[in-house]
């Protein structure tokens, strides 16, 4: 009795791209380290669950010194993906890929070259009509109606999040864009991690833990006090994050 072979199916693969956080690590490592522990404290999900690549251009260290490295950002929770500009001597088994590809997104930009590009040409009957050009897309902006409480989060990297309420001590807001809080404002926004410098911060009530701007930011104890409970935009100038009352 012959049994029946199945033939197997066919493989399918595709390509994917996404947004990925780069750490810069900077020697010596105990200080970068100890840095990125402050920041941690602040903002204790920050990388969680996210795509990390480490740049690693500049940086002259031992294949122990990496080695121990990725072990000490892994019990962070940091999971790094890959790695750019790394030295031929931190490449190896069990070690993350290397990329040469990567480089700085603006979102917006990445959607107007996207709506740029030419369409492929496809004979059409000679009794259709031309259909008029689609508009360019644009980046999508969130709306969250209510409260965000201590411990809740927002991540939309595709664009602008606006808050319909309170953003409590503890809570996390990180976008592509700007951020409007329509509301009081007391935990942690990181604004324009897509790489839009000119993205802002909003706030009815500046009660903020922290203000991020690309990778600039500034803590509540840095911040003027004559600025809380006011009514604020923070913006990036010269690298530094800048905030005006508003009237």
């Amino acid at each position: 009795m012959n049994a029946h072979v199945e033939k197997p199916s066919a493989i399918h693969f595709g390509a994917r791209s996404l947004l990925a956080f780069a750490l810069e690590p900077k020697t010596p490592l105990k200080e970068w380290l100890e840095t990125l522990d402050a920041w941690l404290v602040r903002s204790p999900n920050f990388f969680s669950g996210k795509p990390v690549i480490l740049q690693m251009g500049g940086l002259e260290i031992s294949l122990k010194e990496y080695r121990d490295l990725l072990g000490l950002l892994a019990r962070r929770h940091i999971r790094v993906m890959a790695v750019e500009n790394s030295n031929r001597t931190l490449v190896g088994p069990h070690l993350p890929p290397v990329i040469a590809a990567g480089r700085v997104v603006n979102v917006e930009k990445l959607f107007e070259q996207e709506a740029a590009a030419p369409e492929p040409q496809v004979a059409s009957e000679p009794e259709a009509a031309e259909e008029p050009p689609a508009p360019p897309p644009r980046p999508e902006t969130l709306y969250h109606e209510g409260n965000l409480r201590s411990g809740q989060q927002i991540v939309h990297l595709e664009g602008d999040v606006i808050v319909l309420g309170r953003v409590g001590s503890g809570a996390e807001i990180v976008a592509g864009g700007a951020v409007h809080v329509y509301g009081a404002l007391q935990g942690r926004v990181f604004a324009g991690v897509a790489g839009g410098p000119d993205a802002r911060i909003f706030c009815r009530e500046a009660r903020a833990e922290l203000l991020c701007i690309g990778e600039a930011y500034i803590t509540a104890e840095d911040m003027d006090a004559r600025q809380e409970g006011q009514a604020v935009e923070a913006s990036l100038e010269g690298g530094r994050i800048k905030i005006r009352v508003l009237n």
